[in-house]
């Protein structure tokens, strides 16, 4: 697992010991190593949880996927960027292929319908197609996010026991 990688981005959050004013009133949660800690648990798990979220349709994903991570005690800076699979050019398939799902699995016909991620739809727009998108939403983020946490702890475990076995062989011939 790119280690490092998820290292550089958690300990940049970790030199600024200086919280902007909005986060002051989390410092002593944010100063807890755990939130930052790059271990097989803590990424998995925030990629866990930013994929869950990315792939619900809820305006403002980026607030609660660190919220998330806060209560389930993952990594924070992880878990809020990995809501950022969803963007404006990727949700409308996303959503689409959702919605679609939810259809087949109530067994419904399809709608046509417009997709815009506000409050206002919703509370307008929502109404006729709101079961089967948020059906299979839940569906597709709960298997994609589920696949990815054990893909993720998978490759985690391979390199760190390919790891030991050079370390291993590497003392046995000094």
């Amino acid at each position: 697992m790119p280690r490092r990688f998820f290292r550089r981005v958690s300990t940049g959050y970790l030199r600024n010991r200086e919280y902007p004013w909005y986060l002051r009133p989390f410092e002593a949660l944010l100063r807890h190593p755990t939130f930052f800690s790059v271990s097989r648990r803590s990424v998995a798990g925030a990629i866990w949880v930013g994929l869950f979220i990315a792939l619900l349709p809820l305006p403002g994903q980026t607030i609660y996927a660190p919220l998330i991570a806060l209560v389930l005690r993952v990594n924070l800076p992880i878990a809020a960027i990995g809501v950022w699979l969803t963007n404006p050019v990727t949700m409308w398939p996303i959503f689409y292929f959702e919605y679609r799902l939810g259809a087949l699995i109530l067994n419904r016909p399809l709608q046509e319908f417009t997709l815009e991620i506000s409050w206002d739809w919703f509370r307008d727009g929502v109404a006729d197609v709101w079961q089967p998108l948020l059906l299979g939403s839940f569906v597709t983020a709960t298997v994609i996010a589920s696949t990815a946490y054990v893909v993720i702890s998978v490759i985690w475990r391979i390199v760190v026991a390919a790891r030991y076995r050079r370390r291993r062989t590497a003392e046995k011939i000094s």
